[in-house]
């Protein structure tokens, strides 16, 4: 008789582990009842250097041991159940030899089991084929950071149907693009608490994962360090359209190429990127979005090193809110690049409210909104920090830059209740930017702002004879710095009322 709970006797190897319900039901009703299959089957696999393999189902041979693993896949039946990979390592070396992972089985390797992940080119240890109700859990992959072994850990392919796969306490090594790659379109994922460290360091590649079209997901509370080689490796990579619901949640990113990319082709929806850690991205942003609307981005902190970027949009956006977010620039004391930045054009309603951000050196930039449609920058508190140039002079960079040139599009923007400072005066606090163009800059309106430090509270900047119109500056306070510099002729309907500078002061 199997026994009921632990692994299968010596004498019982390579027996299915519910054959004690036909015996259990014989005896107690004494009628004849066919076996049915559970879901609490428990299929027991050894590796070739498992310690003690006495109790094990099945025992690998230390060499394509990915055929053993889809043997012990399939004794589970239709109806599955759970295969125990032993602590060892197991063997996946054959060409093509990947494992499929079925609907209702649970691949478990107790934190100590490795799948040496040897496969050449694109295939992955483990496979999802429109499957449901898969777990993986507690399995080490690693792969020999060879460009032919392995690039992908999991795949998930077929035509699009997998449902509730979850990926838990895993730990990746060394593959040279992602963790987990959606080929195919796929809902309720879960890839949640695994680890991922050196991944994607031999050529370009990613690091956690590439998702297309995720619905209804969760990427949440992994930790992601020293991952890729330059601004296009991610740590996550959401890709491809289609997201919808999907939650980037509670990450930790260290030392990474670059951090996490939601670019879709305008079709990604109600996307929430919210409590990650990121620290020391080293080429590209630490958030990245484009082609997507219904964003938030909240809550997250970023600490920024030389050439890295901070928050920003890469293609157009809509409907998006950054807020809350805390971004150190200075890193370790030096260049950070711009905090947040919104810079694609034809961008709609995106506001960028509440946020905590510390500048850097003379070329950083705490928010930067280029050329947005219906946009709100309001309640941000900047610091912007001094850098030392070669001559040894203390400049500080901008707290908030508006416009680019060559860019005449209309802002419909509010810059309200913003409160910057800087302990150098060789700055500016806002700093708008009007290009060339027959279409001034326009409908823009600055209004109840703090300003400590600077050159100026705020210009008009202009290059190539660009104008402004219809320009609003009402009831900001400047503490130590002249209100408004680079007024033009040119421009109309500027109005610039109620504000506090010190020339309104009162004589001590």
């Amino acid at each position: 008789m199997c026994p009921l709970n632990g692994p299968p006797s010596p004498s019982r190897q390579g027996t299915p582990v519910l054959c004690w319900v036909w015996v259990t039901v014989a005896c107690t009703q004494l009628v004849h009842v066919q076996a049915l299959p559970s879901a609490a089957a428990i299929i027991y696999v050894a590796a070739a250097d498992t310690p003690d393999p006495s109790g094990a189902t099945i025992s690998a041979e230390g060499k394509d041991d990915g055929r053993k693993l889809q043997h012990a896949i399939n004794l589970l039946g239709p109806h599955g159940g759970e295969v125990r990979l032993l602590s060892g390592t197991f063997m996946l070396d054959s060409a093509g030899r990947h494992v499929n992972v079925p609907s209702n089985v649970t691949l478990n390797g107790g934190g100590s089991a490795v799948l040496a992940c040897l496969v050449p080119g694109q295939h992955g240890a483990l496979r999802f084929a429109d499957c449901q109700n898969v777990t993986i859990r507690g399995i080490r992959f690693r792969s020999t950071g060879d460009t032919r072994a392995a690039m992908f850990a999991m795949m998930n392919v077929g035509t699009g149907k997998s449902r509730y796969v979850t990926v838990e306490h895993c730990d990746f090594e060394g593959f040279s693009s992602y963790a987990l790659r959606m080929n195919m379109p796929g809902r309720n994922f879960r890839f949640i608490h695994n680890r991922l460290r050196s991944m994607g360091t031999v050529s370009k590649g990613g690091s956690a994962i590439n998702g297309a079209r995720m619905t209804d997901s969760l990427i949440g509370w992994n930790q992601i360090e020293d991952c890729g080689v330059d601004a296009g490796d991610w740590a996550i990579y959401i890709s491809g359209g289609g997201a919808r619901n999907l939650q980037v949640v509670g990450n930790t990113i260290f030392r990474c190429a670059a951090g996490i990319k939601d670019l879709g082709d305008g079709t990604d929806r109600k996307i929430l990127i919210s409590q990650n850690t990121i620290e020391g991205v080293r080429k590209g942003r630490s958030i990245a979005l484009g082609g997507c609307r219904d964003v938030i981005v909240t809550d997250n902190l970023i600490t920024m090193v030389p050439g890295g970027q901070g928050i920003g949009t890469e293609t157009t956006v809509h409907h998006l809110r950054i807020a809350g977010n805390v971004i150190d620039m200075n890193g370790a004391g030096q260049q950070g690049g711009t905090a947040i930045e919104v810079a694609a054009d034809d961008s709609t309603f995106v506001s960028v409210i509440d946020n905590h951000v510390f500048g850097g050196h003379p070329s950083s930039t705490c928010i930067r909104m280029a050329t947005v449609k219906q946009g709100l920058i309001s309640g941000n508190l900047l610091k912007v920090e001094k850098g030392i140039t070669p001559a040894g002079d203390s400049f500080g960079g901008c707290g908030i830059h508006v416009g680019r040139v060559g860019s005449p599009h209309v802002w419909d923007l509010l810059v309200q209740g913003n409160r910057i400072d800087s302990p150098v005066s060789r700055n500016v606090a806002i700093k708008l930017s009007a290009g060339s163009g027959p279409r001034p800059k326009s409908s823009i309106q600055i209004q109840g702002n703090s300003f400590n430090g600077f050159q100026f509270a705020i210009t008009l900047d202009r290059q190539r004879g660009g104008t402004y119109r219809d320009v609003v500056i009402r009831g900001n306070t400047s503490r130590t710095a002249p209100l408004l510099g680079k007024r033009s002729a040119d421009d109309s309907g500027i109005v610039v009322a109620g504000n506090i500078d010190p020339s309104t002061f009162p004589p001590p």
